[in-house]
């Protein structure tokens, strides 16, 4: 049987307050959830929002998969205002850190293992943003070993690193559990390759996932005339893009994947209900095919 873990996104249900959100992902039949940046920002919780959101968690019959951390979050705008623990600015880099301290802190309070955030840094000077992170990892190290939670970075487009080889090398050099790689399916065609061998390259450092679909670069439409830095990318139901989802899937489970598969279906957010309710149906799906597969192969 294929041991996979299932959570839904908060983000999904970004206009709708925290409870409701919670109570929605709930009746949509998740049991986790990864609590987003949208209705909670870690790395500037007071003790008021971290018992506000336990409450809520214990009301709705829900448990957290991972809290999203990513210093330098501007809640009002929804957009980072800083590079992060990736910063070459030393004051800013700094104040990062000290953030993500008070992330781990919350994760302890809430019993949450496991953060989720981005590489962060700026794309125009990756090596002095490498060894910003380097410094910073090297830095909440003790605090990650002795409280046992883990981080999960992806490599969100526009970040430092975007390429998921170069990521999971950097993050591999830390030689630690505490520090993990999480495959977010919909950045596939800004990660440069395909699902499996992004999948194959991670193993033993993939732990997380976030699991939608996306259509290709070239697919989505931009002015020719004022063509984006960063190649866009979409948050859609499985199914609706061009990432091969099976092959996503099969190659989680050729490499042991135990982690969260966590749902994040943005780009359907005008009806958040359905999306959720067929994201979670295709998820089901898939992983009753791998186990009926491996049955068959007997």
């Amino acid at each position: 049987m294929a041991n996979f873990r299932l959570a839904i996104e908060t983000t999904l249900f970004a206009h709708l307050p925290l409870g409701e959100a919670l109570q929605k992902s709930s009746e949509c039949g998740f049991g986790m959830v990864e609590v987003g940046l949208s209705h909670f920002d870690a790395c500037a919780a007071r003790t008021a929002d971290v018992e506000g959101l336990d409450e809520l968690l214990t009301l709705n019959g829900l448990g957290v998969a991972a809290l999203f951390a990513l210093p330098g979050w501007d809640p009002l705008k929804r957009t980072k205002s800083s590079l992060g623990i990736s910063s070459p600015d030393e004051a800013r880099r700094e104040r990062a850190v000290g953030q993500m301290r008070h992330a781990l802190g919350v994760a302890r309070r809430l019993g949450c293992k496991s953060l989720a955030s981005e590489l962060s840094g700026d794309m125009d000077d990756p090596r002095a943003s490498r060894r910003s992170f380097v410094k910073s990892i090297g830095e909440l190290l003790p605090e990650l070993h002795d409280d046992g939670v883990r981080i999960f970075f992806e490599a969100h487009p526009g970040d430092f690193v975007e390429d998921s080889f170069d990521a999971v090398d950097l993050l591999r050099s830390f030689r630690s559990r505490h520090v993990g790689y999480n495959y977010c399916v919909p950045h596939t065609f800004n990660l440069g390759h395909r699902p499996r061998d992004i999948v194959r390259n991670a193993k033993g450092l993939l732990g997380y996932a976030h699991f939608a679909d996306t259509l290709m670069p070239s697919r989505i439409f931009f002015s020719p005339t004022h063509p984006p830095k960063v190649k866009p990318h979409l948050h859609m139901i499985p199914g609706q893009g061009d990432v091969d989802m099976g092959e996503v899937i099969s190659s989680l489970a050729d490499v042991g994947f135990d982690g969260y598969l966590a749902a994040q279906p943005f780009s359907n957010s005008d009806e958040p209900v359905k999306a959720a309710k067929r994201t979670r149906a295709s998820m089901v799906r898939m992983i009753a095919g791998l186990d009926k597969g491996s049955r068959a192969g007997r």
